[in-house]
């Protein structure tokens, strides 16, 4: 997911030659009974603290759900002071369609997708079938999200939807004039206080370190001595996450659009405004190939008409059929949408053809899509919200106005097209919680190998964000892919899946950098 300016902080779906070499010890589970016999799996029984035994012992009740498990796993509030207070973690399981190997454990991204709906849904295209063959997928939902104790910033979503795209009347002061600071600290006042009045104590203890331990606890429960996990985007940072804190029960782990751990608030978003920006350049070259671009010109001609047009919405805003305005944040938002994947650009195409001839509607309902907004004007989930109390909680965020201004410079030099709707304030300046999280290095001593993947054009999660992280790691090793898009194994490149393949199933991992 993005981060723009003024709303939301946020980060936010041909074989090489190698050389490798053995993982070490591998533990292999005992077969799980069919969903006709019901789930067999035993918990560990490791040792843990005495206030943590309840929660290593506790007898799950798996429910059948389709042709996958559910169930609800009770986890502490908050791992790092254990009391009384509990909460729920929603957990599927999609049972492996052959011989069991093991579990993965499966996180889509976000912050604040539901692993539980990309598993129901779509468990046969996030593992390759000869993967899946030999795996249960397991998804679970973090807390504060979804069917896990959730988090709540509203009552009426009008109100939610209004702080999104609602303009402020009036002439809009100068960008990152105080005057601009100030309105944008109100609002992100309006919004924590909300989340907190909604949420309560929750809200402090959804933060990354805190869902990994969860994801030990999961681990556990479904007998895996070691944690086998794929995690994609913001999954990445869950698994590394993972590894800085257990790193003797890292097992066959591959993070794909990799999260620098170490990255602040500030660097996160330098690295996505330049990688929107990478990603928005290469589609304007597309573009002009194209019989239905919008743009003339030059490739400089297109980015300029591309400034000029968000530009000219931030003084006259298009009206639409339904009474909403559109604005230069909510066509961005369209637009970044539709640059995760070369194959959406066709509907980029579309959109900013009809904005160009005076229509909103199109970039409205890409905008909403993107931010899970229903047709009625309801919320699909609330992963909106969990997207940024969990930034909040991991990234602490700049609030000197003067430290703004110097960073919007790097920024606005980095992305002069797409740049200004990076910088500003932020959703988190007036958050009520403090950060949990202190971004670092994480080196993860004595984990098994990791393999971390990184595409060249990623937009979301760019390129040199993967090699830091594979640098940082101690037994981290990179797949590098020359490719656009955000996500890369089981895209059809059998350069990377191969090696995630063979890791996964014989414990191989590369030895090298593998170049895609």
């Amino acid at each position: 997911m993005l981060r723009t300016r003024r709303r939301l902080a946020a980060l936010t779906a041909v074989v090489a030659a190698t050389s490798v070499a053995l993982t070490g010890c591998i533990i292999l589970a005992p077969p799980v009974p069919t969903l006709a016999d019901g789930p067999g799996w035993t918990p560990t029984g490791e040792d843990v603290a005495p206030e943590l035994e309840g929660y290593f012992a506790q007898d799950v009740d798996w429910q059948q759900c389709d042709e996958n498990w559910c169930g609800t796993v009770r986890a502490p509030l908050d791992w790092f002071a254990v009391g009384e207070e509990s909460i729920d973690v929603a957990v599927t399981v999609a049972p492996a369609t052959g011989e069991r190997l093991g579990a993965i454990l499966y996180n889509p991204g976000g912050p604040g997708a539901s692993g539980v709906e990309y598993v129901q849904q779509y468990a046969d295209y996030l593992l390759r079938p000869e993967v899946r063959e030999h795996y249960d997928l397991v998804g679970f939902d973090p807390r504060g999200v979804g069917a896990s104790t959730p988090i709540s910033c509203y009552d009426d979503p009008q109100e939610l939807y209004d702080w999104l795209w609602e303009i402020p009347d009036g002439p809009r002061p100068e960008p990152l004039s105080d005057e601009d600071l100030e309105q944008q600290l109100a609002d992100a006042q309006w919004f924590g206080d909300s989340c907190l009045e909604h949420s309560g104590e929750l809200l402090g203890k959804i933060g990354t370190e805190q869902v990994a331990s969860d994801l030990d606890l999961v681990r556990s429960l479904l007998g895996e001595e070691r944690l086998n996990y794929l995690g994609v985007s913001y999954g990445t940072l869950i698994g590394s996450t993972y590894a800085d804190l257990f790193p003797e029960n890292v097992g066959r782990m591959v993070l794909d659009a990799a999260v620098a751990p170490d990255s602040t608030d500030f660097e996160g978003t330098l690295y996505q405004a330049a990688g929107f920006e990478l990603a928005y350049g290469n589609f304007v070259t597309d573009c002009l190939q194209q019989d239905d671009c919008p743009f003339v010109g030059s490739k400089e001609d297109a980015l300029q008409q591309t400034r000029d047009l968000l530009d000219r919405l931030d003084a006259q805003p298009i009206p639409v059929a339904d009474g909403r305005e559109l604005g230069s944040s909510a066509l961005f938002t369209a637009m970044a949408a539709n640059l995760y994947a070369d194959a959406q650009w066709s509907t980029l195409r579309s959109v900013l053809t009809d904005v160009l001839s005076g229509s909103g509607e199109s970039a409205f309902a890409e905008a909403d899509a993107y931010y899970g907004v229903n047709p009625d004007g309801t919320f699909a989930d609330n992963s909106l919200e969990t997207l940024i109390a969990v930034n909040c909680l991991d990234y602490p965020a700049v609030t000197d106005f003067d430290e703004v201004r110097a960073n919007a410079e790097q920024i606005l030099a980095a992305a002069p097209t797409l740049g200004p709707d990076f910088v500003g304030l932020g959703s988190c300046a007036a958050w009520p919680v403090e950060a949990t999280r202190e971004p670092h290095e994480i080196t993860a001593p004595g984990a098994e190998p990791i393999i971390v993947i990184g595409g060249v054009n990623d937009p979301a999660t760019p390129y040199q964000q993967a090699v830091d992280l594979a640098a940082m790691l101690e037994s981290g090793v990179l797949i590098s892919v020359e490719a656009e898009g955000h996500g890369q194994y089981f895209t059809g490149n059998e350069c990377v899946d191969q090696p995630v393949n063979r890791y996964f199933l014989e414990g191989i991992a590369p030895t090298a950098q593998i170049d895609c």
